[in-house]
């Protein structure tokens, strides 16, 4: 899939590349977070993925209302973990029905999470513009002149 991805930290000019790409079928996916998705209209979108599950219910009803304008056919898809379910519940309440839940019929879900890594291993690489301390404390405060 060509993916184009819209947030925060990308400039408007980015930003409106990535959706332009999207609209005209160059990018089959768009990641976006709430915020950038926020008044994006695009006909023809058919899924919307969930990471997590939003804890305002009207969010979710503007992230899934992606899909299935004009009486198009659409499907959303939610992460749900154990923690989420009341505002999946909370969800429910406010579309007054209940949302399909689906398992994976191979996945342990009482599997104990992997053993969490000390350092750089399992995190983000660290960022090559970022100065090193060099066993000082970074300086707080407006910058000298």
């Amino acid at each position: 899939f060509d993916v184009a991805r819209i947030h925060g930290d990308r400039s408007q000019s980015q930003r409106e590349t990535a959706l332009a790409g999207f609209r005209s079928g160059r990018h089959q996916v768009l990641i976006a977070t709430d915020v950038a998705a926020r008044g994006i209209d695009v006909e023809g979108i058919s899924h919307v993925i969930n990471y997590d599950v939003p804890t305002i219910p009207t969010d979710y009803v503007h992230r899934v209302g992606r899909t299935a304008r004009m009486e198009a056919e659409g499907e959303a898809i939610t992460f749900v973990t154990h923690e989420d379910e009341g505002d999946l519940r909370a969800i429910e309440r406010t579309l007054g029905k209940t949302i399909p839940r689906v398992t994976l019929p191979d996945f342990d879900y009482n599997a104990a999470p992997p053993p969490k890594t000390r350092g750089r291993e399992g995190g983000r690489p660290q960022r090559s513009w970022r100065p090193q301390a060099q066993g000082r404390r970074p300086r707080r405060g407006p910058p000298r002149r």
